[in-house]
């Protein structure tokens, strides 16, 4: 991201977004009641009776919802208009801006906090997205999910009654072939829709390897990147967890974030079994311990920053401080995967100790 104008006086940043993180990053900085200008366009109805026209303008909105839209590569933000042509537009009527990667915008703010400003100058390795389409297959089930750096979406849920050995083998043949030929069906679709870069087939048995012999018969399947295997439990969401873990995708964690996310949260449950006096969980918990120099690693989760009260998110500014202060490592998890879930459940806001406390 690049910053063109920083005017904490007035409270008024203006950065030019050059990467997915970046709109990622504004997700996670731009808040309700914010104030963003930016070049948009506006449909104007110029006569009765007509549908309009769409005409460039610049519109100031005073934000009421924001959302992070990875796959068209766009941040969905919508207000009221407070600032704008008055020939075309009403002030305090709604509009939506599409801010997308090349994009130029405005925030104002009463108050910017220094870990706000701090993340719209940090650049990230994670400048481009990394999908993978996770399959992980038993006999008779199958459960597909598109993973990304930002983001773990369940696509798809495939049941289908297998007859056992006792039955002919033809009986059992047909119905496994159709099986996989609904798996087949969702695969093809989502490599059409999104640009993939790994497909991992997971399960017990060899029932996942027998799917990869069906699809190499096919010549719709024309996927061109990396296709791994992995042993896992089952055909179940939890499969597609356990694969997350797996030693066989640690070379990838340079490259994926969702990965080394997993590997935190992975910390997190050793210390619990190791010494859980070693971990602190909470906003008090975590602050105390933040006055102290004590934390050595913490994880909080994106939706607690943007769901604080204004009190919360200083003391939240005042931990993120202390932590940088003492030479802590600092991760903010996003709740659109399954790890930033994770870190929810546990409590949204946990530290790893240097010493007990």
């Amino acid at each position: 991201m690049k910053i063109l104008n920083l005017d904490q006086k007035h409270g008024e940043v203006t950065v030019k977004i050059e990467n997915l993180y970046d709109l990622w990053s504004l997700y996670n900085v731009i808040n309700k009641d914010d104030e963003v200008s930016a070049l948009t366009q506006r449909r104007v109805v110029l006569r009765e009776g007509t549908k309009g026209e769409r005409k460039r303008m610049r519109l100031k909105l005073k934000v009421e919802d924001v959302s992070f839209h990875e796959f068209s590569n766009r941040l969905r933000i919508k207000g009221k208009i407070l600032e704008g042509p008055e020939d075309f537009v009403s002030f305090g009527t709604y509009h939506t801006f599409n801010i997308e990667i090349s994009q130029k915008i405005t925030i104002i703010k009463e108050n910017w906090l220094n870990h706000e400003i701090n993340r719209l100058k940090k650049t990230s390795k994670f400048e481009s997205n990394f999908i993978i389409l996770v399959s992980a297959i038993e006999t008779g089930l199958a459960t597909l999910a598109l993973i990304t750096n930002f983001s773990h979406n369940r696509i798809a849920t495939i049941r289908k009654n297998i007859p056992g050995k006792r039955y002919k083998q033809t009986y059992r043949n047909k119905a496994l072939e159709e099986f996989f030929s609904e798996i087949q069906k969702v695969l093809i679709e989502n490599i059409k829709n999104s640009e993939i870069d790994l497909i991992i087939f997971c399960g017990p048995g060899n029932t996942k390897d027998y799917f990869i012999k069906f699809l190499q018969k096919d010549s719709e399947f024309n996927f061109k990147g990396n296709i791994e295997t992995c042993h896992a439990s089952s055909g179940t969401e939890s499969a597609i967890r356990e694969t997350l873990k797996s030693k066989k995708l640690a070379k990838l964690k340079n490259k994926i974030k969702v990965l080394q996310e997993t590997g935190k949260i992975e910390d997190i449950m050793t210390q619990f079994v190791n010494d859980a006096d070693l971990i602190v969980i909470g906003l008090n918990e975590v602050s105390k311990a933040s006055e102290k120099g004590a934390i050595k690693l913490l994880l909080i989760a994106d939706v607690l920053i943007r769901g604080l009260s204004k009190k919360d998110k200083l003391k939240i500014e005042e931990i993120i401080t202390n932590v940088e202060n003492s030479g802590g490592e600092i991760n903010i998890m996003s709740t659109e995967n399954i790890t930033g879930e994770q870190l929810v459940d546990l409590g949204s806001i946990i530290g790893i100790l240097r010493y007990k406390l």
